[in-house]
């Protein structure tokens, strides 16, 4: 049996995506595992379903790397979104289904946005947000990033959520290092990452209007974070998305071969 795939990237953030709308293919953690790991596999951040769905257009679903399957990820929708422009589809706008929301997107001449809806804050004390963006966010402001490097891990053992170090920048821009659960490591880029840390600095700072979240790595994603009577509304996220390569899965015996 083989098992046809596409690699994408969004902003530096990597999944294996594939269509299994007629729910033929099993994988077990282990297998996806081995598939998501870089040496041994196909490599990425996680690998995507696209699924059909009864409450929506489509319905994705997330494993990380370590084969533990997620709540959504922002960037793996965008992902999600190309793969289904590839596959066919026209530009449009789309209702996806997760885990535990229905999450409305569009796609119009090379542009994916997710409308990311409004996030819930579950604890605010000084310098740091625990958000839910439909996973859980830790937001941590700070002046310099650097310290990302020495408490994150630390952090991530004490909590166990996404850890975002998260630096107000000119222009309202914001400079985010974020260390993800599943994957084990800090990502290229987080989206759900950014739509908490945007939450985190419109109740912070009371940012408004476009903000680009700028990464580690240089990659950003665009926000339009939305007020009305000055309350947060909506946060609207874009950015690219870039085809990496296909190929195929064979199914063996002993384990898991990309071709």
């Amino acid at each position: 049996m083989t098992i046809p795939f596409s690699k994408y990237h969004g902003t530096g953030n990597d999944f294996i995506l594939i269509d299994d709308r007629k729910r033929s293919i099993s994988l077990d953690s282990l297998q996806i595992s081995r598939l998501c790991h870089r040496k041994y596999g196909i490599g990425g951040d996680g690998l995507i379903f696209l699924r059909s769905s009864s409450r929506g257009d489509f319905a994705m679903q997330i494993f990380n790397a370590d084969g533990s399957e997620a709540e959504m990820c922002g960037n793996g929708l965008r992902c999600l979104l190309q793969f289904l422009k590839d596959l066919g589809e026209e530009d449009g706008e789309f209702q996806i289904e997760t885990m535990k929301k229905i999450y409305p997107c569009a796609t119009e001449e090379g542009k994916i946005t997710v409308r990311m809806g409004l996030p819930q804050i579950i604890e605010e004390k000084e310098e740091e947000l625990l958000i839910e963006v439909g996973v859980p966010h830790l937001v941590v402001f700070v002046d310099d990033l650097s310290r990302f490097d020495t408490e994150a891990r630390k952090r991530f053992s004490d909590l166990g959520v996404n850890i975002n170090y998260v630096s107000l920048g000119p222009q309202n821009n914001l400079y985010m290092r974020t260390f993800e659960r599943g994957v084990e490591e800090e990502t290229f880029s987080c989206g759900s990452g950014a739509a908490a840390a945007c939450m985190a600095a419109w109740k912070r700072f009371g940012i408004s209007g476009r903000v680009d979240v700028i990464f580690g790595s240089g990659e950003s994603l665009n926000f339009e974070v939305v007020v009305q009577e000055g309350e947060l509304i909506d946060l609207v996220m874009s950015g690219e998305v870039s085809y990496v390569y296909s190929g195929e899965v064979l199914k063996l015996k002993e384990g898991m071969q990309a071709v």
